[in-house]
């Protein structure tokens, strides 16, 4: 039996628990919210969407984390959520203390599960978690990120996405990198298959700008990331073996932090992929590494103060 914890119920971990309920790949979920009662009724209207679906997935609403009891997979989505125009980084003090919370609690009662971190700032906060678990974390990463990028690139040239294959890796958010030499359309290099109809930079623009955009619109981003980020779900509990760009830990002098690397997902994380990547895509991730070692040492230093 198959069973996946969720820990947080707001709006983008509701969206991800829909997904997961709709898809139907666990045969059980478990749900803690601080919000019992929100989350109790968010369970009712889940049973009628499942009604009409046909799904049978076992849903259990549970009054403490502690309750939590071995899953396979478990997603932590609880935390303050990111306000328009506040950066993924200021969010860290408030719940970095929120993880290390959940991190002294959860690993001893799902000694197999594969922890999955969705709150803010993804990659900082999976490292937390990992640091004080001292349990393999990953978190959604710039899977985000290269489904965003697919996505524009197939809308602009007017084709299907699926004829759209390559990465966007580093540090989930605007910092995120393309690698640009794993970008094909159709099996031909962007360069070629976009000339005079779409630039790089307008691709980058768009993937490292539209967050923005929909939050200042709409208050936050939901349905893309938690549609992806249930697909990450499936594949580590179905075990497809999909690549995917979640961060996973990489060893940087004296911590481990976590970057977006394309990676296989299944009921084994790994392997990760970097060493398929070009010289320059591959630079462009050590970039990424020293800058996010940088900020989670400084964002450390400010949380034991």
């Amino acid at each position: 039996m198959s069973r996946v914890g969720f820990i947080g119920a707001g709006r983008i971990g509701q969206t991800i628990i829909y997904s997961c309920v709709k898809d139907a790949f666990a045969d059980e979920i478990f749900v803690y919210d601080l919000s019992k009662d929100a989350v109790d009724n968010f369970r009712e209207e889940l049973k009628h969407a499942q009604a009409t679906k046909g799904s049978k997935v076992n849903i259990v609403v549970v009054k403490d984390v502690s309750e939590i009891k071995n899953c396979d997979v478990i997603v932590i989505s609880a935390g303050k959520p990111r306000k328009p125009g506040q950066s993924r980084r200021d969010l860290f003090a408030d719940n970095a203390s929120i993880i290390k919370g959940f991190a002294a609690v959860l690993p001893s009662n799902n000694q197999k599960a594969k922890f999955v971190m969705v709150a803010n700032p993804v990659d900082m906060l999976a490292s937390v978690f990992m640091k004080f678990s001292n349990r393999y974390t990953i978190s959604s990463g710039t899977q985000v990120e290269t489904m965003r990028m697919r996505s524009f690139i197939a809308d602009k040239l007017g084709i299907p996405v699926s004829l759209i294959d390559g990465y966007a890796g580093g540090e989930h958010g605007e910092a995120a990198e393309i690698f640009w030499d794993s970008v094909t359309v159709d099996g031909v290099q962007f360069d070629s298959a976009a000339s005079g109809k779409l630039t790089r930079q307008d691709v980058e623009n768009y993937m490292k700008g539209i967050a923005a955009q929909i939050i200042a619109a709409t208050g936050g981003t939901t349905w893309g990331p938690a549609t992806i980020i249930a697909d990450i779900i499936k594949s580590i509990v179905l075990c497809s073996n999909r690549v995917m760009t979640v961060a996973v830990p990489v060893k940087v002098n004296d911590e481990t932090i976590h970057v977006g690397i394309p990676t296989v997902i299944g009921n084994h994380i790994g392997p990760a992929l970097e060493s398929t990547l070009s010289e320059n895509d591959r630079k462009k991730l050590d970039d990424a590494k020293q800058r996010v070692y940088t900020a989670y040492k400084e964002m450390l230093d400010s949380l034991s103060k």
